[in-house]
């Protein structure tokens, strides 16, 4: 009697454990179209030349005709989150590159209004995205 409740007891275990694998997942589901799409937004406004125009400086993943004055991103060794710890500290240089380092060879695209708030993000996330 006692190995058939420990038995119930484990498959209870693993029945649950199941089941909050599958919560988690859905949410992780739920969450991931709108970070995709996010993340192919910021892809195709570092790719446009009339927009981010990220290849005219870095070489990234996939690009073509790439700029050598600033380093290939993500840089070697160096992950954009190690660099900059939040998503946010990474809009916050890209809007304004100089705030965070004086010298920073980079155009300001957010205090130039180059590209919105909404577009300083998905570039961001494109970049964090990068590994």
């Amino acid at each position: 009697m006692k190995h058939r409740n420990k038995q119930l007891a484990q498959i209870a275990l693993l029945v649950t454990g199941i089941s909050c694998l599958g919560l988690s997942l859905n949410a992780a589901a739920a969450e991931a179209p709108g970070n995709v799409s996010s993340i192919q937004a910021g892809k195709a406004i570092a790719f446009n030349r009339a927009q981010g125009n990220c290849l005219a400086c870095h070489a990234l993943p996939g690009g073509t005709m790439a700029g050598n004055v600033g380093p290939a991103l993500p840089m070697q060794g160096v992950t954009f989150q190690q660099m900059f710890q939040t998503k946010e500290k990474l809009v916050a240089f890209l809007g304004d590159p100089e705030k965070l380092f004086p010298y920073a060879n980079m155009p300001e695209f957010g205090k130039n209004k180059v590209l919105t708030q909404t577009q300083l993000e998905q570039v961001a996330d494109y970049l964090w995205s990068l590994k």
